[in-house]
């Protein structure tokens, strides 16, 4: 069975993808995303399409309107993860601590996922703007920030951030310390 990240789904570029997807939660809790029914999964619309010309203008919500801002039209101006910056190495790092922003902020109802090398990051609060990564593995990793809608749709998503980890490693010898040198005897005088 082939499984499609759903945070890679939304990195397909310059052409237009729609289609249907399948959403599942496991017994532990974590949601899987397939283009393959399965059982017990709900059926997800996909509509990444690129969209060309200028963007639509966004319609907030006033007290004199009916209370809620029309959904087709809402449309998150920026989601960008701020630390770490991309390319950036951490030297000596067992933990990574992640920043974003969206703009404007998120709308209630609208949660947002991290993903690490293309897959969610457990415990990241919905609704949070940073999360600390622990255990990270060495070597380079890829960070990404998406905003779902309540049916998981996606509504914005970060540009990927490529982070360098580095640790000592279990195969390199440990240095010696250098020998003190003894002292030679001194020979007998006599």
């Amino acid at each position: 069975m082939r499984r499609i990240p759903f945070a890679i789904l939304l990195l397909v570029s310059g052409a237009a993808f729609a289609g249907t997807m399948y959403k599942w939660v496991d017994a532990n809790g974590t949601i899987h995303y397939s283009d393959r029914p399965q059982p017990g999964a709900t059926e997800v619309q996909i509509d990444t399409r690129v969209p060309t010309g200028p963007a639509p203008p966004v319609v907030r919500a006033t007290a004199s309107d009916s209370g809620a801002e029309p959904a087709a039209q809402f449309r998150y101006d920026d989601c960008s993860i701020v630390r770490p910056a991309n390319d950036e190495t951490l030297a000596n790092a067992y933990s990574m601590s992640v920043g974003w922003q969206i703009r404007p902020g998120l709308r209630s109802g609208d949660r947002v996922t991290l993903a690490l090398d293309g897959q969610l990051v457990a415990g990241v609060s919905p609704t949070g703007t940073s999360f600390t990564i622990t255990p990270v593995d060495r070597g380079t990793h890829t960070l990404m920030v998406s905003v779902l809608d309540a049916d998981g749709k996606g509504l914005c998503q970060s540009s990927p951030v490529t982070v360098h980890v580095r640790q000592p490693t279990l195969y390199s010898p440990a240095r010696r310390p250098v020998p003190t040198p003894r002292p030679r005897p001194t020979p007998p005088r006599g």
